[in-house]
């Protein structure tokens, strides 16, 4: 191969890689030492609309004049901090600048979007070996971000693979042109950090360019095989995939693309694309693979970033709707529990003005205490959620028996209890200190037996106190008709109402369980809740830290 290259006709170097530099996807712009622009390709022509001889000796200062000052004067502070102090073989990047360059396509819309655009300038050697000869090298990028991201996403995958193509004819090309052309090509592609390869489909074995190296972070000369490559340097989980794409473009004959991740020594992962081609004969297998990798880290790691962001507003909508559902509901609930007792007292308050007969008049009297007392605890109810909210709920602990004061609870239910012909058992109720606020202690076991209540028509329900050294336990169980597995989890949210499989709704305003929650919580104790599944009934315990 070397032998016959040696007796082709040798090309003109200059003309090629000036071809190459004019075909290049980005817009380049070369100054010399004094700032005067020597040349510019054709892509940076059309970005700033103008042609090259008007361009040609012009002080890259003196370019787009006719931008808006601010923008002008940014661009030129950036510049007169960089461009002085840019040393050979050095390369910085701007930030990100706006400057509203009116391209073709905001012309043929009518219209002057924001740009906004990112510089890189290198100083390199002319090759003259002349002091005052180095020539600066400008790229400039846009890098305006699309409103719909999808579209921005399609852009930059057809930019990549535009790029892809490009590098690989380039990569093709190498093949055929001499020693020296070969070396100025290796240079254009490490200025644009992307590494070729070629692997021997017979051995395995890999053969990279140095920019290939330092994509896959590894020190240069070390032997690369595809056994490492799969073993050590991508990242397990994408290794399948990786190889999935190769085995099809050996098996298709035709080129593979694939974005995957690579473990550098230092432990840090980049993200690398790569796009290569089967290569051999016209009929049968493959020899070999050819291609190129471009790190693309910073591209990922912003989508991905875009991604995540949209999740998290995706996740915080359905939250926000999940709790605007949750406030409706509990507006009706509230709504609906007024109204029962506040109609019955107007009810039976209307009939003692007209009927004087005391057997009416003392049956209303029962039935306008009972709706009040039942209109107090539910304003109770609403006054002790507000003070939760806004953290101003306060206990008075003081030494407490829970087993005595869960057996008064239950002496108090046992008549409601037994009207509905639930069984009530309170058998096991050792005794047991603990440091809380008696009423609130209380007001969890009553809203712990009431809940249960609603649940437990004809079945039973138990409520006992255990000890262990450290805290005691308080536990209600009931046979009634169970909490599905996915309610189980926002069963303490507040405004949450479970469904008794009979009726639309059940009573109460959707706070008694999560009062419970955090009465518990300001005593330094724990609530739990747990159910086989509908049909099986439902457990909860209260862990308190025992008074020593």
């Amino acid at each position: 191969m070397n032998d016959l290259v040696h007796h082709q006709p040798e090309p003109d170097p200059s003309a090629s890689q000036m071809m190459i530099f004019d075909v290049l996807p980005d817009a380049y712009l070369i100054t010399n030492e004094r700032y005067e622009v020597v040349t510019a390709n054709s892509r940076y022509l059309s970005v700033i609309g103008t042609s090259l001889p008007q361009l040609i000796g012009k002080s890259v200062y003196d370019i787009n004049q006719h931008v808006p000052d601010e923008q002008r004067e940014t661009r030129r502070a950036w510049l007169e901090s960089v461009l002085p102090s840019l040393r050979l073989g050095e390369t910085r990047s701007s930030p990100i600048l706006r400057y509203d360059l009116p391209l073709a396509e905001d012309a043929a819309a009518g219209q002057l979007p924001e740009r906004y655009w990112q510089a890189r300038v290198s100083r390199v050697s002319s090759g003259s070996g002349l002091p005052g000869t180095d020539l600066l090298v400008f790229c400039l990028t846009d890098v305006t971000e699309s409103v719909d991201a999808s579209e921005r996403h399609k852009r930059e995958r057809a930019k990549l693979r535009s790029q892809a193509r490009l590098r690989q004819m380039l990569i093709d090309e190498a093949n055929a042109e001499l020693r020296s052309q070969q070396a100025r090509l290796q240079e254009v592609l490490t200025f644009a950090r992307v590494g070729a390869w070629e692997w021997d489909l017979a051995s395995g074995q890999m053969s990279c360019t140095e920019q290939c190296y330092r994509n896959m972070g590894i020190p240069l000369g070390e032997p690369l095989n595809a056994q490492r490559l799969f073993t050590s340097l991508i990242e397990p989980e994408d290794r399948a995939r990786v190889h999935a794409a190769v085995e099809h473009s050996i098996s298709s004959h035709d080129y593979f693309e694939v974005e995957y991740r690579v473990i550098w020594p230092d432990g840090s992962v980049r993200w690398l694309l790569a796009r290569g081609a089967p290569h051999g004969p016209a009929q049968g297998a493959p020899t070999s693979l050819v291609g190129f990798t471009l790190d693309i880290t910073e591209r990922k790691q912003a989508e991905l970033h875009h991604q995540a962001v949209a999740r998290e507003e995706k996740q915080a909508r359905e939250r926000s709707e999940s709790e605007a559902r949750a406030m409706d509901h509990f507006i009706t609930a509230v709504s609906h529990e007024l109204r029962s007792p506040l109609h019955a007292i107007v009810s039976w308050t209307m009939l003692m003005q007209r009927t004087p007969d005391p057997s009416y008049v003392a049956r209303a009297v029962q039935v306008i205490e009972r709706n009040t007392r039942q209109l107090s605890l539910m304003v109770d109810d609403l006054l002790d959620s507000g003070a939760i909210a806004t953290g101003k709920l306060s206990i008075t602990p003081r030494p407490v028996d829970i087993g005595a004061l869960a057996g008064l609870a239950a002496e108090d239910i046992r008549f409601n209890a037994e009207a509905r012909h639930i069984k009530l058992i309170a058998e096991t109720l050792s005794p047991c200190l603990v440091m809380a606020d008696e009423g609130r202690i209380k007001q969890v076991i009553w809203n712990l037996l009431t809940n249960a209540m609603k649940f437990a028509d004809g079945g039973t329900i138990e409520v006992s106190v255990t000890a262990d050294s450290t805290h005691a336990e308080l536990t209600v169980r009931d046979t009634g008709i169970g909490i599905p597995a996915e309610a189980l989890e926002r069963i303490f949210d507040r405004f949450q109402q479970a469904q008794n499989g009979q009726a639309a709704r059940v009573a109460g305003l959707g706070l008694g369980l999560w009062l419970v929650k955090n009465l518990v919580a300001l005593h330094g104790g724990t609530v739990s809740a747990h159910s086989d599944g509908l049909g099986q009934g439902a457990t909860f315990r209260v862990r308190l830290p025992r008074f020593r």
